[in-house]
């Protein structure tokens, strides 16, 4: 999961909350599909192209508009909240996968949003962890993230198989300079303003690793 940097949400969209609260069924139904697909747009562009939860390429043909907090158990006005919304894998009646959106439901419910991490908080990102296998584990003490971690699945064994496949294709033949390089165009990329890498957060750990295991061979060869 990476920390999403907020941006305004589209201008059309909080005109037409503006001029819709009026309306005694104010609510994410009424929203005209056009601008749905705006809105998910604008999603997509914040998220850098990458699904909110996973960290899986994105664009509007394999997304959906995830709500933070379940439609379930929103009250008024919360179910059109801009910033309770995210774009995420898969788009909408594909087929379901065994993590990540689908997978969350209708969780978390009120009295269980402290159990849930999301995207849009501050330093998610550093609430967990990635081996080069793919795999994913959180601090001991961290019972949201480990809760988030098993109510998203980010633990499935195939979201882990494609953390891993991306992990080797990265590491592969690379020596302590090119991995060194690899990992500041990463850092720099996110920088910019445009699409990122998929799983790039996940890459900056791996190659993070990887170089300080090829700087502890070096010292270990020194004479």
């Amino acid at each position: 999961m990476r920390s999403i940097e907020p941006r305004p949400e589209p201008a059309r969209y909080a005109t037409w909350r503006a001029a819709s609260q009026a309306d005694i069924n104010y609510g994410y139904k009424l929203i005209p599909s056009d601008l749905k697909s705006e809105i998910k747009q604008a999603l997509i562009d914040e998220q850098r192209g990458l699904c909110a939860y996973t960290g899986i390429k994105i664009d509007a043909d394999r997304s959906h508009i995830e709500h933070l907090l379940p439609q379930a158990h929103c009250r008024a006005g919360e179910d059109v909240d801009y910033r309770n919304m995210v774009a995420c894998y898969p788009a909408q009646g594909a087929a379901h996968e065994p993590f990540g959106a689908i997978r969350k439901a209708n969780w978390p419910s009120l009295a269980d949003r402290h159990l849930f991490v999301s995207p849009r908080s501050k330093g998610c990102e550093s609430r967990f962890f990635f081996k080069i296998n793919g795999k994913i584990s959180v601090a001991e003490d961290d019972e949201a993230a480990r809760e988030t971690v098993k109510r998203l699945g980010l633990d499935h064994k195939k979201l882990e198989s494609f953390r891993k496949e991306a992990i080797d294709a990265t590491l592969k033949d690379l020596d302590i300079r090119k991995a060194r390089s690899r990992l500041k165009g990463l850092e720099r990329a996110e920088e910019s303003s445009g699409p990122l890498e998929l799983f790039c957060f996940v890459l900056k750990q791996a190659l993070q690793k990887h170089i300080r295991r090829l700087e502890s061979i070096r010292e270990s060869r020194k004479p």
